[in-house]
């Protein structure tokens, strides 16, 4: 599992803070995608609303304007629309109109029919584009596709924004009506259908779909959320100054903003847009009853625009602490999440390490041990037996990082590259295959991380292997010389058309086959338990490993290599003969009738060198992928066309494991060649090369 990081926190709360949250199940709730209409008696219950709301409205208007002051049905007309499907919009839209024409007209007197109409086409028009921007612009929002409503920043700029708009186009709309119907159309009176319309949607509107989230979906409390206590105190203290503050002449209203923080930052979003919307509606209601330091503007409809500035400043400024803390509450639930899952991770890695059967060491930059796990104190305590971890485990590191040279691949043939021979008090002795890796760490400092695996029994029995190689050098290859050496000899005697002539030469035959074979096993043999003295080989270049392989070529077959191939840490011997082995099969078993193309790649890896040898020959069958490093195995078509013993890949592998290292055999379709990659340690210092 991989712990996400600060960007995906960031952007996973911007995008959408409670996207991930199951909804509550609630028979009466809506759902947060609506793809079916509304039911009549929720669609009646909206348009009830709106009408009640109308009338609210229409009882603010000043003796002789045209306008009212106040129009709190355009936030219920949005959450409406939001709440019915986009394909049904005008079950809402027309209905939304009929009923606005009907009773500012009918109802209201002093507003002729065409102030009416436009009226009507004003909160229809302004309704509809806050709706389509809305859900183009915030999707994650309910009604509009999403689970959210507005308690993340963007989602209640974006909002904001999409109101500002769809008011602009309604008080144009209603403006021009006004102007038509003869009547006296001012840029005061645009201002004021723009601010009566979009206060109505910031304040209902924004409270209705926090209300409608909070019904529906499940919010998580704050990180620190207050009590209940808290929350009444808050509201007595807060009411009580709004009332005084609002039947008292001096200007200090701005003293109430501190109550809208104070809910914001210890509350959920909604009780406090709730609360925060309380204290506007009292303010509102004290300043349209003569009341407070705005009585003091003569203009009753400028007073009214700064009592819904202030109920609007007070209101926004609620949802946007917020917002901001609902945004905090997020990225530390999230980066709690991604500790405890670090701390997870961390657990079951010591548990992984500490089950290992390989012993693991790690390093500073200044060569002092920081961890370590049960295999290795336990070689360790075989090595120091009675001492404590720390000292056991320093003793063991010092005889594994400045080893007596007896004691290394230098010396005993057996060895491979990288072991070491640790004697015991009981005058025992253990050979530890040791391989090492830089861990990168901040500040340019690397730690280093050893692996410790015993490998005492497989490398004593390789000393039997050695003997082996000398004896079949001397017992087996001379005695097959004077063979060879006799049959040519008899062959050059006879006469071209004998009848001995054909049995003489499938003896031949024969005999070059079992050289061959001879040859194998002795390489084999040498491969498995020759002595390796390690060294930093440079792999192109002139005088490069690649290079001494240029002899295996034909004359149409091409070696690419690229020029700045790392160097390996490695016997020089072994690695020719390695590079030797795969450049020759890919020569050899090249497509019959088409020169041998072959690339040669390598990038390092941390303290190893990964190789990949690919060519364009007949290629491997999958199902011969895992058989062919086995010895002496051919597959059957491989048999039939051409000449070998089997052994070269078995050699490869033995090669490449005295390296501390695996090859394998990478799966590429059918006649289209094969590639080898196999990985040996890095060049200890590649500049010095």
């Amino acid at each position: 599992m991989r712990t996400p990081s600060v960007e995906q926190i960031v952007t996973s709360a911007d995008a959408d803070p409670a996207r991930a949250r199951p909804r509550k199940r609630s028979l009466c709730a809506m759902t947060t995608a609506p793809t079916t209409a509304l039911s009549p008696a929720r669609a009646a219950a909206f348009a009830l609303a709106y009408a009640l709301l109308t009338v609210v409205g229409r009882l603010t208007a000043i003796e002789g304007q045209v306008l009212s002051l106040i129009w709190p049905g355009s936030g219920v007309a949005l959450l409406w629309l939001l709440a019915e499907s986009p394909r049904h919009l005008a079950r809402v839209l027309l209905p939304l109109m009929a009923i606005h024409g009907v009773l500012v007209v009918v109802v209201a007197n002093g507003v002729s029919p065409v102030v009416g109409f436009f009226g009507a086409l004003s909160v229809t028009v302004q309704t509809a584009v806050i709706g389509v921007l809305l859900r183009r612009w915030c999707p994650e929002m309910l009604g509009a596709g999403g689970t959210a409503s507005i308690r993340s920043p963007r989602t209640l700029t974006m909002a904001g924004a999409a109101a500002a708009a769809g008011c602009l186009a309604g008080a144009l709309i209603g403006t021009v009506g006004i102007w038509v119907d003869a009547a006296d159309a001012t840029v005061m009176t645009a201002v004021a259908w723009f601010a009566r319309h979009v206060v109505g949607v910031l304040t209902v509107g924004a409270v209705g779909h926090l209300a409608w989230e909070w019904r529906t979906q499940d919010i998580p409390p704050r990180t620190h959320e207050g009590r209940r206590v808290e929350l009444a105190v808050l509201w007595l203290l807060s009411v009580a100054a709004t009332v005084a503050v609002f039947t008292q002449p001096y200007p200090v209203t701005f003293l109430l903003i501190g109550f809208a923080v104070w809910s914001a930052a210890r509350f959920r979003t909604f009780p406090a847009a709730l609360h925060c919307l309380v204290i506007g509606a009292i303010a509102l209601t004290l300043s349209l009853t003569g009341h407070g330091p705005f009585d003091r503007i003569e203009d009753p409809v400028v007073e009214v625009l700064i009592s819904q500035l202030f109920v609007v400043g007070v209101l926004l400024t609620g949802l946007a602490v917020g917002a901001l803390g609902d945004r905090v509450d997020v990225l530390f639930a999230a980066a709690t999440r991604a500790r405890e899952e670090a701390a997870e991770q961390a657990e079951l890695l010591a548990e992984m390490t500490e089950s290992m059967g390989e012993g693991l060491v790690v390093l500073d930059p200044d060569g002092r041990i920081e961890r370590s796990n049960g295999a290795s104190r336990r070689l360790a305590h075989r090595v120091s037996p009675g001492a404590d971890d720390d000292h056991a485990l320093c003793s063991l590191v010092r005889l594994l990082l400045e080893p007596d040279v007896a004691n290394t691949d230098a010396a005993r043939a057996e060895l491979g590259v990288g072991d070491v021979v640790i004697p015991l008090r009981s005058g025992e002795e253990i050979v530890l295959a040791v391989s090492r890796a830089s861990l990168s760490r901040g500040g340019g400092r690397s730690g280093t991380l050893l692996v410790l695996r015993e490998v005492t029994e497989h490398r004593s029995g390789l000393r039997p292997l050695a003997g082996f190689a000398s004896t079949a050098a001397h017992d087996l290859r001379g005695p097959l010389s004077a063979i060879r050496s006799w049959l040519s000899l008899a062959v050059d005697d006879l006469e071209p058309d004998s009848d001995a002539m054909m049995p003489l030469r499938r003896a031949e035959r024969s005999a070059e086959q079992m050289a061959d074979l001879i040859g194998d096993l002795l390489e084999h043999a040498l491969a498995e338990s020759g002595e390796l003295r390690a060294t930093d080989v440079r792999l192109a270049g002139p005088d490069g490993v690649l290079a001494q392989t240029a002899g295996l070529l034909g004359p149409d077959d091409v070696l690419e290599v690229d020029p700045d191939l790392p160097a390996v840490h490695a016997d020089p011997v072994a690695v020719r003969q390695l590079f030797g082995n795969l450049v020759g099969n890919a020569v050899k078993y090249a497509t019959p009738g088409e020169p041998a193309t072959i690339t040669v790649r390598a990038q390092r890896h941390g303290a190893r060198v990964v190789v990949e040898i690919e060519d364009r020959g007949v290629g491997v069958e999958e199902e011969e992928r895992s058989l062919i490093f086995q010895r002496f195995h051919r597959s059957g078509a491989v048999r039939a066309h051409f000449r070998g013993t089997g052994m070269g890949l078995t050699i490869c592998q033995t090669i490449v494991h005295r390296h501390g290292g695996t090859i394998e055999c990478l799966p590429r379709p059918a006649g289209s060649g094969s590639v080898f990659r196999f990985d040996l340690p890095a060049a200890e210092d590649p500049q010095r090369i």
